[in-house]
């Protein structure tokens, strides 16, 4: 089973896409904003983390940096989830910050063939 870490700072979103990923078999935990999200990711060791790149405070950006430098890396994807432009998102993977994005507002039946392509690239 999948773990899959929800970073983001709408409870809706979190709620929504919590349910929808665990209906799809995902072993799911929720980080309500970028506080703390590095001790979550110490406990919870996630194979992808879903990350929102707008969050007072921290920025998604800023977060997703902090967390390939922290030494508790240990080859989870980071797939971007954000209604951010492509163009901001697509220097995000080009840098090797995030492995991919999903636009946050379209269907989530997409999001499961995301998370997986990123479990089997993270497997390669």
């Amino acid at each position: 089973m999948k773990r899959i870490l929800v970073v983001d700072d709408n409870p809706l979103v979190i709620k929504l896409t919590s349910q929808y990923l665990s209906r799809h078999g995902y072993e799911v935990a929720v980080s309500e904003g970028p506080f703390g999200v590095l001790n979550k990711v110490r406990e919870f060791a996630p194979d992808v983390i879903l990350l929102d790149l707008m969050m007072p405070g921290l920025s998604g950006t800023k977060l997703v940096e902090l967390l390939k430098d922290a030494r508790i890396y240990h080859g989870f994807q980071v797939i971007l989830f954000s209604s951010e432009d492509e163009k901001a998102q697509s220097a995000l993977i080009e840098r090797g910050l995030a492995y991919s994005y999903f636009f946050k507002g379209q269907s989530l039946e997409g999001l499961s063939e995301k998370i997986n392509e990123a479990a089997l690239a993270m497997a390669a």
